[in-house]
């Protein structure tokens, strides 16, 4: 959170002061020591918490030279570019075919070669600029146009010459004494003497430098001016950077408007600082994110006044606009093997008044019949952390076993980093459990799951990257009608996303899951924590629970371990349309540890989606590709969101 929530209102300004910057920067009059005038900087005092400046920087697009369009039937003039030099030069062949207009517009040919030659003439500057923010600041450039060539040729030729190196960055202070601690020379930035003058990293530790000192006490931290000094003796570049650190501050009282049913105390108590702490502008942006992470507003703005108090306080003020906290919501799902199932829930986010969540949900299907009720309590002892509970009953026949029972749990959650949270609870249920053939048995159980998760995916219902890693084991202690029971049951799973593009349009996901039984014989161990596989959330082509040990009449028996493995291709034809080639396999074992010598089961399928606001609709259809004579030829799943 410390690097990206300090410095994110720098970097966007970023894009602002590169296209000016970068020209002064990186302009050197011939065998001048001093670039003259130093380039206009912009005020990097911070916009309000939370609100983006609305700027947009200038490129070679906001110039259009050369695309006068001719009349109906006049001829126009196609042409080829052609650039020569840029042999050994990193990445600049690709930025000028991003920004040159003769690329960008080779698809719309001007009316005249004069037309031409002003796009060429706007190109060569363009070219110039490009080639200065890398740090080639003796490039030449040059083009010329072939008009007897069929189609008309373009030639630039570009002389690159030395590639400057960065000198010096040097800090001052306005004030005359830097602040302790404060950056004042090159060694306190992420620069090196030596390294190439590129223009986008020194302007990137410029604006670096008034969050740093937002950081670090002082609230109104700017630059006050910028000069860079290019040497042509030695190939070098120098910048002087002047700040204003501005008076120091402590953190003051939090001061909240605009609450109806929110209590104002709770949002006081989740500030990460204690009042008369030395400000720190990073702390303000983890209030900001863990504000927005409630889901009890739908606008939020943070800010504070324009002077510090006598005091030497600074305030913190929260504007905030409360979003709705009831939510009522259903959902229809169908495969081959299961059929029908709906669910339907009741939720409300503030139930008392701070952002304690209440939940109540209704599942019903062929299979399954489930009531459950959840209970959440942030920032409950420690702002980190979370009181929870959970109430279920539920029904359940399958070809392995038929169930009914109820389950009670308590215990805490707790954040532990951006990407990582754990929790520990007490559980206790009840089941009356039969498996096919045999007598209906009651079991009792207490148990203590214990689990960790890291995400760090960008979506839950349809990540496009990241990671998700989640751990549980739970030992239970218990009994049924014979005998005493002692065991433990751990799972673990993971999957991660990856996109080669940046438009998303193709996502390539992998899931890989393994579980093991350990402290009694497979038998002894209750039918309902056994493992079992196949089925949409596990194998797709397979029947539910079909895949692993069965008994002489064909009924599933469950097993000690599993493992699974999911592979997708998520290809977007349309923003709206997709299509999912997909491979899944698995299997279940009696031993306590997966025995590779068996078969694993495989089946392969296509995938359709249909993308909505809410999450993708998923349309499954799968095949055994090793399946046994009795498993059916193909399944197929409808459901919200993707299969992992």
């Amino acid at each position: 959170m410390t690097g990206r929530a300090g410095y994110g209102r720098a970097r966007q300004r970023l894009a602002t002061m590169a296209a000016a910057a970068a020209v002064a920067l990186l302009t050197a009059a011939c065998g001048s020591l001093d670039m003259g005038a130093p380039p206009p900087v912009q005020d990097t005092a911070a916009a309000p918490y939370g609100e983006t400046p609305a700027v947009e920087p200038a490129t070679a697009a906001d110039a259009d030279p050369g695309t006068d369009r001719p009349s109906a039937g006049a001829p126009m003039v196609p042409y080829e570019v052609d650039v020569e030099g840029l042999d050994g030069t990193e990445g600049l062949r690709d930025r000028f075919t991003d920004n040159g207009l003769l690329f960008r517009l080779r698809d719309d040919p001007p009316a005249s070669i004069l037309s031409l030659q002003r796009r060429v003439d706007a190109d060569l500057e363009t070219f110039r600029e490009i080639l200065r923010s890398a740090g080639y600041y003796a490039a030449e450039v040059d083009g010329t146009i072939d008009r007897e060539a069929e189609p008309v040729r373009v030639r630039v030729a570009v002389e690159p010459g030395p590639r400057y190196s960065v000198a010096a960055f040097d800090v001052s202070y306005a004030e005359g004494v830097p602040p302790p601690g404060a950056p004042v020379s090159i060694a306190d930035v992420d620069l090196e003497v030596g390294e190439p003058a590129d223009a986008d990293r020194v302007l990137e530790q410029v604006a670096d430098l008034p969050p740093r000192l937002k950081a670090m006490g002082y609230p109104f931290a700017k630059v006050e001016n910028t000069r860079y000094v290019v040497n042509h003796d030695d190939d070098a570049l120098r910048a002087e950077v002047t700040m204003k650190a501005g008076p120091p501050a402590r953190f003051g009282p939090v001061r909240v408007s605009g609450l109806e049913d929110v209590e104002e105390d709770y949002l006081i108590r989740l500030a990460p600082w204690e009042p008369g702490e030395q400000w720190n502008e990073e702390k303000v942006q983890a209030y900001r994110t863990a504000l927005l992470g409630t889901g009890l507003f739908r606008s939020l703005r943070l800010g504070h006044p324009d002077e510090i108090g006598a005091d030497g306080m600074l305030p913190v003020d929260v504007e905030a606009a409360e979003a709705k906290h009831r939510t009522i919501g259903a959902g229809v799902e169908f495969s081959s093997d299961t059929g029908f199932g709906t669910k339907a829930y009741w939720e409300h986010r503030n139930y008392f008044g701070e952002d304690e969540d209440i939940r109540i949900a209704l599942t019903l299907s062929q299979l399954q019949q489930e009531f459950t009720t959840d209970f959440m309590k942030p920032a409950w002892l420690r702002t980190d952390q979370s009181l929870v509970a959970n109430f279920t009953a539920d029904h359940e026949e399958t070809d392995a076993y038929d169930r009914t029972g109820a389950l009670a749990a308590v215990g805490v959650e707790r954040q532990l980093d951006e990407y990582w949270r754990a929790g520990a609870r007490v559980s206790l249920e009840f089941a009356k459990l039969q498996e096919r053939d045999q007598d209906e048995t009651t079991v009792a159980l207490a148990g203590l799951p214990l689990n960790v998760i890291r995400d760090s995916t960008d979506d839950r219902l349809d990540p496009t990257e990241g990671s998700i890693f989640a751990a549980t084991f739970t030992p239970y202690a218990g009994a049924n009608q014979e005998q005493a029971l002692v065991f433990g049951r751990a799972e673990a799973s993971a999957s991660a996303y990856w996109s080669p593009f940046e438009n998303d349009r193709v996502v390539f996901a992998v899931r890989g899951a393994a579980g093991s039984l350990m402290g009694e014989e497979l038998l002894a161990i209750p039918a309902d924590k056994r493992f079992y596989a196949g089925g949409g959330g596990s194998v797709r082509g397979y029947e539910y629970q079909q895949i692993g040990p069965r008994d002489r009449s064909g009924d599933p028996v469950g097993g000690r371990s599993v493992i699974e493995a999911n592979l997708e291709a998520r290809i977007k034809v349309t923003d709206s349309i997709g299509v999912v080639p997909f491979l899944d396999g698995g299997q279940v074992f009696e031993a306590q540890v997966p025995d590779f010598s068996e078969e694993i089961r495989w089946a392969g399928g296509l995938g359709f989606r249909y993308y909505t606001g809410i999450g993708p609709l998923r349309l499954d259809v799968a095949v055994p590709l090793n399946g046994r004579e009795d498993d059916d030829a193909y399944q197929f799943y409808l459901s919200l969101g993707q299969a992992f």
